[in-house]
């Protein structure tokens, strides 16, 4: 499985079980066999398992008897460590995995896929244990998409009829065309860098080896800032650098290309320099949290239709397609690819910045959430929801959500047709799910009304409150039992 695919998948759960995915529960795979959606991204109503927050954890300093307290969350120093313009902002507490399995089970697949990719038998928690990852602080990871109009003229290409040598310089042309990746790794001290890592990196690169800097040849590129070492090969182009108390793993991997390509060692050098963090959008990202998310719409459409177009060629290119029927195909694909960025981008947007996270002491946690509002929506939302409102059970739908829906007005044109909103979900696939999370769901709670009327109910211990604070909409949601 892909990076680029990893993580999405855990981070998928949150904004599901906050609602935010509900308007697409008829999602099935692109109906062209090129675009495709996970099976774990289906809408789900919220479940027992989670439950109302505990008193203090034995980990809270307050706490009768407690151990010594959980380090403070990432500094902001830190979190500007990361790149900026990223789609995905992601904060994972590796300390309580397994309480982020209980409330995502998505989670659990991606911990198995890493597992296999570093060759362990080990639970989860104790292969990265003996990686020497700091249990105790949170892994941090951004995902910064390819730039949609260069890689679309790649599948413009193919659309118009473009083969052999002519389609080939058109791909040579766009091996610059990266999805990029950073994780920042906690170690503890004393703990080898190059060993910790050094299992992912071979997977990524189809067993290439981590060339050691400063005297590699791949190294020259990066001057005085060279990491410990760089590998190319497969699927990505990755560096391993030791940045503060945490490793950094810096991936780029070719929409069209591979890893192993020139323009990806020259694209990672790049990404080097990208620091920063969060801006504008994303500016409010909390990484206390034991997994926490945040989400810019217009990006993760970039990279829905990205990540499209790269499976397009890929699915048709190397010769085992029929040459008359491939410029129909690539136009299709193209097509439902850019349904991304219809939904992205609703002619009246009415939130976005999408923070989502799950709050946990001991067993017990709830969702918490908030979206940026815009001026569109935010004068309706705060006359409505200036002071908290509560539901529980069926009342979360059928009170709370028409009142938030008549608070935000107007969804914008086609955002209210149920039929060509679950056909942009289907055609656009995984993304869609965490571009409604991102900030269009307000836009679709019509859609998302007519879908849970048809369902089975909501839990009567399910538990959802709703106001407005300083901008934003905030919502948060458990189960009281």
């Amino acid at each position: 499985m892909p990076l680029r695919e990893l993580l999405p998948i855990v981070l998928l759960g949150a904004g599901i079980a906050l609602g935010a995915g509900s308007a697409a529960c008829a999602a099935r795979p692109g109906s062209n066999g090129v675009s495709t959606s996970s099976t774990a991204a289906q809408p789900a109503r919220p479940s027992a398992s989670a439950a109302a927050p505990a008193q203090p954890a034995a980990s809270d300093p307050a706490a009768p008897g407690g151990a010594a307290p959980e380090p403070p969350p990432p500094s902001a120093e830190q979190i500007a460590r990361l790149p900026p313009g990223a789609a995905i902002y992601a904060s994972l507490r590796n300390s309580a995995l397994d309480v982020a399995v209980q409330y995502m089970p998505q989670i659990a697949e991606v911990l198995i896929e890493a597992n296999r990719a570093l060759g362990s038998q080990d639970p989860p928690d104790v292969t990265l244990a003996k990686a020497g990852v700091d249990p105790r602080r949170p892994i941090l990871g951004a995902v910064v998409p390819a730039s949609e109009k260069s890689a679309r003229a790649v599948v413009d290409a193919m659309a118009k009829g473009a083969s052999g040598k002519a389609l080939e310089k058109v791909v040579r042309e766009h091996a610059a065309d990266v999805t990029r990746v950073r994780l920042l790794v906690p170690l503890v001290s004393g703990a080898d860098p190059r060993r910790a890592l050094a299992g992912v990196v071979d997977a990524l690169t189809g067993g290439a080896p981590l060339d050691a800097c400063p005297g590699a040849a791949r190294c020259a590129g990066f001057g005085a800032r060279a990491p410990l070492g760089v590998a190319q090969g497969g699927l990505a182009a990755a560096a391993v650098y030791v940045d503060g108390a945490d490793l950094r793993l810096d991936v780029v991997m070719s929409l069209f290309g591979s890893g192993g390509d020139p323009a990806a060692l020259k694209e990672l050098v790049a990404f080097g320099e990208e620091v920063g963090g969060p801006e504008g959008r994303c500016s409010r990202f909390d990484a206390s949290p034991v997994v926490s998310v945040c989400l810019d719409p217009e990006r993760m459409g970039e990279l829905g239709a990205t990540d499209g177009y790269g499976k397009i060629v890929k699915a048709l290119s190397g010769g085992s397609v029929d040459p008359r029927v491939i410029p129909g195909i690539a136009a299709q694909g193209l097509a439902e690819a850019r349904q991304n960025l219809w939904l992205a981008a609703p002619a009246r947007r009415l939130a976005s910045d999408g923070t989502l996270g799950v709050t946990v002491q001991g067993k017990r946690g709830r969702f918490v959430a908030s979206w940026a509002l815009t001026d569109a929506s935010r004068a309706g939302v705060e006359r409505a929801f200036a002071a908290e409102r509560c539901a529980a059970g069926d009342a979360a739908y059928k009170e709370l959500l028409p009142a938030l829906r008549a608070a935000v007005g107007d969804p914008g044109k086609g955002f209210d047709d149920p039929k060509k909103v679950v056909t942009a979900f289907q055609e656009a696939g995984w993304s869609a799910y965490l571009i409604a999370a991102a900030g269009t769901w307000p836009n679709l709670l019509g859609v998302i009304a007519g879908a849970l009327e048809q369902g089975p109910g909501a839990d009567p211990d399910f538990h959802v409150c709703a106001r407005y604070d300083g901008g934003r909409l905030v919502v948060v949601s458990e189960i009281r039992r």
